[in-house]
């Protein structure tokens, strides 16, 4: 079985998505069953969220979740019927139809389990299946979206539940880079790639994959294939199926960095209560989870008798919910909530870091040459984190790509964990 994932760049115009449905063509007709998952074309779903806007100050999000799941929806019957134009049977399906169950509120649905039923049932007849990414039904029967690069996740959950081995997602890049090509040109292709490293690349600036896809295909064993919309080239490989590239003794003496990510849409929350608590980063921790708000780059001071100091990061769109659970939960304590705006944050991601705390000495090294101070560092195994003025987040990722020597495909030997050229 072939499961393919088709972004929105690649179906942006009518000759895109003809190009689509001939690439889709030859790999039916090499007699393979073919599941297609699709996003909205180009600027839909903006154009969306751009008219729910317009037409009120708070859209309903369920309506909401409703309207953007219109974009894929539209993708799904076009490339149906690009396929049908050449001689190919083909049925679009929604993500509901396809069988896709979710958990979680509207915007930030979670899959939950997938009924291959239909699926199987038009496979079986010989059509190609065309699915509407992004989207599933939850428990009230209503559709809820997955999130942006919502997609990806849902092609890879469907080879899951599939039992495919693999997982293509055709994009508007080569593959993975060492670092955003449009702030470092001469960024090498990383060939291959275990998923514990791409999913830190995801979480913490690469826009290439939605991180629930890769964390969802190393929990199942599925590998991901990233390659551009034209079919040419290898693209990357990201190993979900091959536990024993992880193994640490295996890895030893090949470990280090192997790319370098950045997000200048990251807000400081800067917490600081009147008085000493010694629940109170728990407390505050606790319920950015129930609202399911990812934090990174925690600093906490709270010790006996003094006042709770702390210190986190969430991307821009979510810092107002975060201030606001942060004062529902801390209402009588004195607390003065501060965000940062001026802040980015600029990873070194690889493996083994934590037992080579030169690297982190060396990327601090670097950026002091050249002026940039780094007001934060963070590190685990996979990834080291640093927040740098907001404006020098492009001069950081350039800075610490070149110190790493990532853009030299020379420094890759064929045994590497991740191969570049």
């Amino acid at each position: 079985m072939s499961i393919q994932k088709y972004g929105g760049s690649s179906l942006a115009d009518d000759a895109q998505v003809a190009a689509v449905a001939r690439r889709v063509a030859q790999t039916y007709a090499g007699g393979n069953a073919v599941v297609v998952v699709v996003s909205a074309r180009g600027a839909t779903t903006d154009e969306l969220v751009r008219s729910a806007t317009a037409v009120s100050g708070a859209p309903d999000p369920r309506e909401t979740d409703k309207l953007l799941a219109t974009g894929e929806l539209a993708s799904a019957a076009l490339l149906a019927i690009a396929l049908r134009e050449l001689d190919v049977p083909a049925v679009s399906l929604s993500g509901p139809d396809a069988g896709l169950r979710a958990v979680g509120p509207p915007g930030a649905g979670v899959i939950a389990s997938i009924d291959t039923g239909t699926v199987r049932h038009w496979l079986d007849r010989g059509h190609v299946v065309v699915v509407a990414g992004f989207q599933a039904l939850d428990d009230d029967g209503a559709v809820v979206t997955l999130g942006r690069g919502g997609s990806d996740t849902s092609a890879v959950a469907l080879a899951v539940a599939h039992g495919a081995p693999v997982c293509e997602i055709y994009t508007d890049v080569r593959g993975v880079a060492s670092a955003d090509p449009r702030v470092v040109p001469g960024a090498g292709l990383l060939q291959r790639l275990p998923a514990a490293v791409m999913a830190e690349m995801a979480f913490s600036g690469a826009r290439v994959l939605h991180p629930r896809s890769v964390e969802l295909a190393a929990a199942h064993g599925v590998d991901i294939v990233v390659r551009d919309s034209s079919g040419l080239g290898e693209g990357s490989t990201i190993f979900g199926g091959r536990a024993e590239m992880l193994d640490s003794d295996v890895l030893e003496g090949r470990a280090g960095v192997v790319a370098v990510t950045h997000d200048e849409k990251v807000t400081q929350v800067v917490v600081e209560a009147g008085r000493e608590l010694a629940d109170g980063g728990a407390r505050v921790l606790q319920a950015l989870a129930r609202l399911e708000i990812a934090v990174d780059s925690v600093q906490w001071l709270s010790h006996r008798d003094a006042p709770l100091r702390m210190r986190f990061c969430v991307t821009d769109d979510a810092a107002d919910e975060a201030a606001a659970a942060v004062r529902a939960e801390l209402p009588d304590d004195d607390c003065v909530i501060t965000l940062r705006q001026d802040l980015g944050r600029v990873c070194a991601v690889g493996t083994g870091l934590l037992s080579r705390p030169g690297l982190t000495a060396l990327g601090l090294d670097a950026l002091s040459a050249v002026g940039i101070p780094a007001e934060c560092v963070s590190c685990s195994q996979e990834r080291t984190t640093f927040l740098v003025p907001r404006d020098r987040v492009p001069d950081s990722v350039r800075t610490l790509h070149e110190r790493f020597d990532l853009h030299d495909p020379d420094t890759a030997r064929p045994d590497d964990l991740c191969e570049r050229s």
